[in-house]
């Protein structure tokens, strides 16, 4: 498998190079989850990958409660069918809370305080309540926990995070541009349990976003090297393995050929063709900037990454600026006019595209 074929059966499998499916929830399901701790980033990774979507309609399949926001893997927030919500964080949340039950000793949050918490929390959502964060926190604190900032990041987030990852919460609906927060057993009460829930994950995750390596899946999803070989060794024929520089790929199988890593494509911060594989260097194409770059949201030319780019959107318009790494090639500018156009039309507003310089709308830099 050439570098060339492994690009273009990405964007492939992850539904960029030809969505697949109108319903922004069959989408999501396919994909498994999709990073979301920038809700307005979150909604444009499901439009590009959902036929004929609009801001309107993605944030209609969270409203109605097809889809959900909680936090399954890695500490950070996804978009996950409501379905499935219950089995994910039961599957891979648990090393996450262990990993940071030190940072919950230090801040004072001891397990009698969040067993308190839950408790409260409970009685204050039971009914359907849907109810902000920060209303959240000012319950908890009229009950006398301590929701206020500490050195590791604000107790009633560190709270809040804890209780989702346990299964209790999960962030609802949006009501006049703010999350709420409901119970998770009253917002998708028709949860499903897969026979072999790590090998339904490996499964989704290989066959939306492979090729890709069992470490790029252990990133990903947080599960040990030794789960995932059992993942996929009952996976079984779902699976398919390849050879590319030496190492093993995987991907569903009996999955059609990629052509050529074609399209022009602005990808949000944090997508999931950029985030989800702990080796991104493959997309720089030898570009001497740090695989952090990538989190930023990307002009993307033909399966790798040529260039970030900044979006404000105004009442009249939605004011993108490009800012390539370099010289896009013969036509490259009027693709990425079009893909500007794209995502204005998404939010039901004309484009206006200017140039810009990286350094001029890079938000975050790792090396």
């Amino acid at each position: 498998m050439s570098t060339e074929d492994l690009l273009a059966r990405r964007l492939a499998n992850q539904q960029l190079a030809a969505p697949r499916t109108a319903d922004p929830a069959d989408v999501t399901r396919q994909l498994g989850a999709i990073q979301s701790q920038e809700y307005a980033q979150s909604l444009w990774a499901l439009g590009l990958r959902t036929q004929g979507a609009s801001a309107a309609s993605i944030e209609a399949a969270i409203d109605r409660g097809a889809i959900l926001r909680t936090w399954p893997m890695r500490g950070t927030i996804h978009l996950v069918p409501a379905e499935d919500a219950h089995w994910m964080v039961r599957l891979l949340a648990g090393r996450r809370i262990r990993s940071v039950t030190g940072v919950y000793d230090r801040i004072g949050l001891t397990a009698d305080v969040l067993a308190r918490a839950a408790d409260v929390v409970t009685s204050g959502l039971r009914g359907g309540q849907q109810v902000r964060r920060k209303d959240l926190y000012a319950l908890l604190t009229s009950h006398g926990i301590d929701c206020s900032a500490s050195p590791h990041g604000g107790r009633g987030n560190h709270i809040l995070g804890y209780l989702s990852m346990t299964g209790l919460l999960c962030i609802g609906p949006v009501e006049r541009g703010h999350p709420v927060f409901v119970l998770l057993d009253e917002w998708a009460p028709a949860a499903r349990q897969p026979a072999g829930p790590a090998a339904e994950l490996a499964v989704r995750y290989f066959t939306s976003h492979g090729p890709a390596t069992m470490k790029d899946f252990g990133w990903w999803s947080g599960l040990t090297l030794a789960e995932i070989r059992r993942a996929v060794e009952l996976a079984g024929p779902a699976l398919a393995a390849e050879d590319h520089a030496g190492e093993q790929y995987w991907s569903g199988a009996g999955l059609p050929a990629g052509a050529a890593p074609e399209g022009a494509f602005l990808l949000p911060a944090f997508d999931e063709y950029t985030v989800a594989y702990k080796d991104r260097a493959i997309l720089l194409d030898g570009l001497a900037l740090p695989p952090g770059d990538l989190l930023n949201p990307v002009m993307l030319l033909d399966g790798r990454a040529v260039g970030l780019w900044k979006r404000v959107i105004t009442a009249k318009s939605v004011q993108i600026r490009l800012a390539p790494y370099g010289r896009l090639g013969r036509g490259g500018t009027a693709r990425f006019e079009a893909a500007a156009q794209w995502h204005a039309d998404f939010h039901g507003l004309p484009a206006e595209v200017s140039l810009a310089d990286p350094a001029g709308v890079r938000r975050m830099r790792w090396p």
